[in-house]
């Protein structure tokens, strides 16, 4: 549920909205009757959003997925790896 706040804008055109927002991306809508709305909002490159979007891509993320669920984490057992090591 929305609740109303009134902020005051300082005299650079600031306002802290609260420090849960601090660091975020926020999207600007300025209307004509003076409203403005800010939405958070998260920013991805192009070559991300085209991997998102490639099937083949999202394929192999649902193989890996099934993958990892069936092999859980396990210790690394260092001395047997070093005794294939070359000094």
């Amino acid at each position: 549920m929305a609740t109303l706040q009134v902020k005051q804008i300082n005299k650079q055109g600031q306002i802290s909205i609260g420090k849960k927002y601090a660091g975020k991306k926020v999207e600007v809508d300025e209307y004509p009757d003076g409203t403005v709305v800010l939405r958070p909002v998260e920013v991805i490159s192009e070559f991300e959003m085209k991997l998102l979007k490639d099937r083949a891509y999202q394929h192999r993320l649902e193989a890996f997925n099934h993958w990892e669920a069936g092999n859980k984490p396990e210790e690394t057992d260092l001395s047997s790896m070093e005794k294939g090591i070359e000094t």
